[in-house]
């Protein structure tokens, strides 16, 4: 942060802010330059300062330290200030790891925008300081009639940091331990439903029908010579299918079921309040410590932490102030290539001993890789002299990569040795940046995270334990919160199947049933929940899973039922039809054709709007992403086995360049990302094959395939038949993609027929590309081949229009149906998707007609 300081010439006493709203920015920079570093970093004090201005458009916060309050204090407080307002937040992180993901979450929480900003390696480049303040000026944050507040953090710590050092400390890290003293028995989510389940609070749907459940009765009738059911059921009873798959006769008492729901309700409101428990503080990182008298705590401090050294020592500082003082003995074992033990042997979990094991915590030092089955070991096989006494054991890791060994070796030594023995094994992985590394440590083994995660979760299944995973975006997965997780799903289950009644009517003292005789399918407006990365598939498998049916929102489907159409009925006196009279006072609309009665609310229409407008944003977001990088000219690779054939015949020279160019981006960017074992294999009057066989992409593979399309020289025929024979002829190839800018040399007609033949043996998809092909009967064959194998055809035409269309629309909004409006996309995936966003955008203009 000290050349940050020095690009500014900011000098303040904590976190502050000013605001301009018809300043000139000259004087802006004049009144910055005054400005001197002292204290923390209170965010929230000017939070609470800024937030209470009404008229207040767009913030950004620039912070480069730990602030001093967590992130639940911080985004509750925004949450709360900025709710029903329009207010844009801009987050941005400057030279700052330890803050990055509270601030991140923050600027998720409140919909806002996250940057993070270095000059990793540039200390005194005040050109580059200036210039990155004064975009923050001139750029488009700044807008005219707008009010902007803009909070930047310039804490004394950061400005008596060295550039280097990224290793920023909480406030008072080296201070003595704040030990806590437990009021109540933790004890782990498994255990705690033992008693707070719903099969334990006997809210278990069936338990609850059970007394008034019976099964439908059949008797064979002699007089009738035929079996004969009981009818009883239509009149006072309804039919509920059971747990086993029997059909019940159920007697259904309303208040029982009214009463039940809202206990159901209640008890998910209790398993959301222990999610959030187990959320924060110590929790947070390492689960919960229960049941155990004894505990040795196991530190990961390998070379790759280097960088987290200080995150592991707050780690293990929570963990002792709040979880330790009620066990009766511990140790701690830090382990790098040695193993370097606090005590040779466990100790009581006495103050003076948690504050002794805290000071030789804060002398740790990470060196080596990760020697785990040595500190293993060392924890299992000490003879602890209280053994005997103090049977029941624990062992706490904390690490953030796999092991140097084997998986299935620790796994087989820890099974052994819980064998008889009250032994567990709870794994704590802590996921770091993969980039932190800039010394070069090459560690003995790596995994990615979510290797790492399966292989430890292995070990822990073998040793009885529990597994938690988490980083400083927060919990990924936790065993204790799983279980709650599905008994909150458990409970909504129940809940939607809470047979569903007909309406009791009461009348004079006399309760009578009245069954409807026409169903009204009418619903009510779902909410819709969308993925936020995109899936690696075809738009057409993409939509079945998110189209607008899918998600139950077609308009005349969720407003118009049956009951609402609107009819005539004949008057024999009149001689004529007469609508009822009833028909002048409800809102009538078309829809198909058939004039139907309105039959929603406002709100509705509303909620309607917001669902619709939720479900065109993810549409044009994935309509981006399909046209950008690689997929725009290749479209997506699917498959994990494929070859790519590309067409260098004559026709194809003044292209060839830029093909070469997409073609370097489609190997790095879909086959090496993706994994994706792959051939190429370039055809004009003859063929050749990069390979011949398929390979993996490694980085060794993906440089030579790049190197090998960068010497294409164009000539010749277009002899796709012979292309398409060789590919084929390629061992556990799944799909072809090929390129081409025009007819084949030979019949069309016969190039079908002959795939098909080939296809018969093995059946290989074939995706065509038609590249700047202006040929009707060309582009008609490409998608007939694709069509008859089961491919795709796609076509990069209109692919700046379509990226300009998608960008307004997200810019502007989606209430002109008319402009803008897309390019017609021939290719399939583009075509699907922008048929259902015109689709959308049309329900979307109905429902804003209605209101």
């Amino acid at each position: 942060m000290v050349h940050f300081i020095q690009y500014l010439q900011i000098e303040c006493a904590y976190s502050f802010f000013f605001f301009f709203l018809s300043y000139r920015l000259h004087e802006a920079r004049q009144w910055v330059q005054q400005l001197a570093p002292a204290g923390g970093c209170n965010l929230l004090k000017a939070l609470k300062h800024v937030l209470t201005m009404k008229k207040l458009n767009s913030l950004v916060i620039i912070v480069g330290s730990c602030t001093d309050q967590p992130l639940e204090i911080l985004a509750d407080y925004a949450q709360q200030c900025m709710l029903g307002r329009k207010l844009l937040a801009h987050v941005v992180i400057y030279d700052c790891r330890s803050p990055a993901a509270v601030l991140k979450n923050l600027a998720e929480l409140v919909r806002g925008r996250y940057h993070c900003y270095s000059s990793k390696g540039e200390v005194g480049d005040s050109q580059r300081g200036k210039g990155f303040f004064s975009h923050l000026f001139d750029d488009s944050l700044l807008l005219e009639g707008k009010l902007l507040i803009i909070c930047i953090e310039v804490s004394t710590e950061f400005a008596n940091t060295a550039t280097s050092s990224f290793l920023l400390k909480p406030p008072k890290h080296e201070g003595p331990l704040v030990i806590q003293t437990s009021c109540f028995l933790a004890k782990t989510s498994t255990d705690w439903l033992k008693t707070n389940g719903l099969k334990a609070k006997k809210l278990n749907l069936y338990q609850v029908l059970a007394p008034n459940a019976f099964s439908p009765v059949e008797e064979f009738v002699p007089i009738l010579q035929k079996t004969v059911s009981s009818t009883l059921h239509e009149k006072v009873m309804m039919q509920f299918e059971w747990h086993d798959g029997t059909v019940k006769n159920i007697h259904v008492d309303l208040p029982v079921l009214y009463n039940y729901q809202k206990l159901l309700a209640k008890m998910v409101r209790i398993y959301e309040k222990r999610i959030d428990w187990l959320s924060v503080a110590s929790r947070r990182i390492w689960g919960i410590t229960c049941f155990l008298y004894r505990v040795v705590i196991l530190v990961d401090i390998s070379a790759t932490n280097s960088m987290y050294i200080i995150h592991i020592q707050h780690y293990l500082r929570l963990l002792l102030e709040e979880q330790m003082s009620d066990k009766d003995y511990f140790n701690i074992i830090a382990f790098g290539s040695d193993i370097v033990p606090w005590q040779l042997e466990l100790v009581p979990s006495q103050p003076e001993n948690l504050q002794k094991a805290w000071r030789w915590v804060l002398s740790l030092q990470c060196r080596g890789s990760r020697n785990f089955m040595s500190a293993l070991r060392q924890a299992v096989e000490v003879d602890f002299k209280y053994k005997d006494n103090h049977k029941s054991q624990g062992l706490y890791l904390l690490t953030t990569g796999i092991p140097d060994q084997e998986t299935h070796l620790i796994s087989t030594y820890m099974a052994e040795a819980c064998r008889g023995f009250d032994l567990q094994l709870h794994v704590c992985l802590f996921s770091v940046m993969e980039d932190v590394d800039s010394s070069g440590i090459i560690p003995a083994r790596y995994a990615n995270p979510t290797e790492t995660a399966i292989a430890f979760k292995e070990i822990v299944h073998a040793a009885n334990g529990r597994f938690h995973w988490f980083g400083e975006a927060g919990i990924f997965e936790s065993d204790d919160i799983t279980v709650i997780v599905s008994e909150i799903e458990k409970a909504n289950n129940y809940s939607q199947k809470v047979p569903n009644t007909t309406l009791f009517i009461f009348l004079l003292g006399t309760v009578y049933r009245k069954y409807p005789k026409t169903t009204c399918t009418r619903k009510g407006v779902p909410s819709v929940t969308l993925p936020k990365k995109e899936e690696i598939c075809s738009s057409k498998e993409w939509l079945t899973k998110y189209s607008i049916k899918k998600l139950k929102l077609e308009l005349p489907r969720l407003m118009f039922g049956p009951s609402c159409t609107h009819r005539k009925k004949i008057v024999e006196s009149l001689h004529k039809k007469v609508s009822a009279k009833y028909c002048t006072i409800f809102p009538s609309v078309e829809v198909n054709g058939v004039v139907k009665h309105l039959q929603v609310q406002s709100k509705e229409l509303e909620i309607y709007t917001e669902q619709m407008e939720k479900v065109l944003q993810r549409y044009l977001q994935r309509i981006q992403w399909l046209l950008s990088g690689s997929r725009r000219l290749f479209g997506t690779i699917l498959e994990a086995n494929v070859c790519v054939l590309i067409d260098t015949s004559g026709s194809m020279d003044p292209y060839l360049p830029h093909i070469t160019k997409e073609l370097a981006s489609l190997i790095w960017e879909q086959l090496r990302k993706n994994e994706v074992r792959f051939n190429l294999l370039r055809f004009s009057e003859n063929t050749e094959s990069w390979r011949e066989y398929l390979v993996e992409a490694t980085d060794k593979t993906c440089h030579d395939a790049v190197q090998w399309v960068s010497k294409f020289h164009a000539h010749g025929n277009t002899c796709i038949l012979m292309a398409l024979q060789k590919a084929l002829s390629f061992q556990d190839i799944e799909a072809l993609y090929v390129l081409t800018d025009g007819k084949p040399d030979t019949s069309c007609s016969l190039i079908l027929k002959e795939i098909e033949s080939l296809r018969k043996k093995q059946d290989i998809k074939i995706h065509t590309i038609s590249f700047s092909c202006a040929d009707r009967e060309a582009n008609e064959f490409l998608k007939k081949l694709a069509s008859q194998t089961g491919g795709r055809y796609h076509c990069s035409f209109g692919d700046v229009d379509g990226q300009l269309a998608a960008h307004q629309m997200l810019m502007e909004g989606f209430d002109d149906e008319d402009d803008p409006v897309f390019p017609y996309f021939e290719g399939d995936d583009l075509k699907k998707l922008t048929e259902e966003v015109a689709k959308a955008r049309s329900f979307l203009k109905q429902a804003k007609s209605l209101r």
